[in-house]
């Protein structure tokens, strides 16, 4: 009996940990992640950056833009890309008749397989703008960029590879993350479990009474 008493609290510890498992890293870059400028050294937070610029564009002005040009990101363990925060090249009003609409393609992979591929679509005169991407299972994810431009009135006039500027990005699973738990079914689980605990420590006089 003390056997099953053991193991039903043993079940109950294994439990509790799933409530907080899980971990939400925020990426910085620019000036005030503490990364010198230019290539950003494989290793920092964790992962590979594949040559990517830190803070290259930065104007040393109050406007400045504090963001590292991404092509990719990666490491041999999964993780979840949950958004990323990006800025642009563009510091200026835009003209007259004048748009610039930037297009990032983010794909994402696991061991080489493509997993996702995610396309976002953002204004180049907009201030930093939070992306939510919830791409989740990847260990490469692949950021391609695309100005469409209209100028004078003439919409697409212009079409071409532009910068992915992040200043800031969100992962999860830094640490291996257990699946999320629906917060009612895990509390029912553990009263489940803690009264069945109870029981068994109810029914041992019963059993010994039983056994003379």
């Amino acid at each position: 009996m003390k056997t099953k008493v053991r193991l039903t609290v043993a079940a109950i510890a294994a439990t509790l940990p799933l409530l907080n498992a899980g971990a939400v890293q925020t990426i910085s870059f620019g000036p005030s992640s503490g990364l010198p400028d230019g290539t950003v050294p494989d290793g920092y937070a964790g992962f590979d950056w594949h040559g990517a610029q830190n803070d290259v564009f930065f104007d040393q002005t109050s406007t400045g833009f504090g963001s590292a040009f991404i092509t990719e990101m990666s490491r041999t363990s999964a993780f979840d890309l949950d958004s990323m925060m990006i800025t642009t090249l563009e510091s200026s009003v835009p003209s007259p008749d004048e748009t610039s609409n930037l297009t990032t393609t983010i794909s994402g992979y696991l061991n080489g397989t493509l997993v996702e591929t995610l396309t976002e679509n953002y204004s180049a005169f907009a201030a930093g703008s939070t992306l939510t991407l919830n791409m989740d299972g990847v260990n490469d994810v692949k950021f391609t960029t695309v100005d469409t431009r209209t100028t004078f009135g003439v919409p697409g006039s212009i079409t071409g590879p532009d910068l992915t500027m992040v200043t800031q990005m969100t992962v999860d699973n830094f640490t291996a993350k257990a699946p999320e738990l629906d917060p009612t079914a895990t509390a029912s689980a553990v009263t489940l479990l803690l009264g069945s605990l109870l029981v068994i420590r109810g029914r041992r006089p019963k059993v010994q009474a039983a056994s003379r």
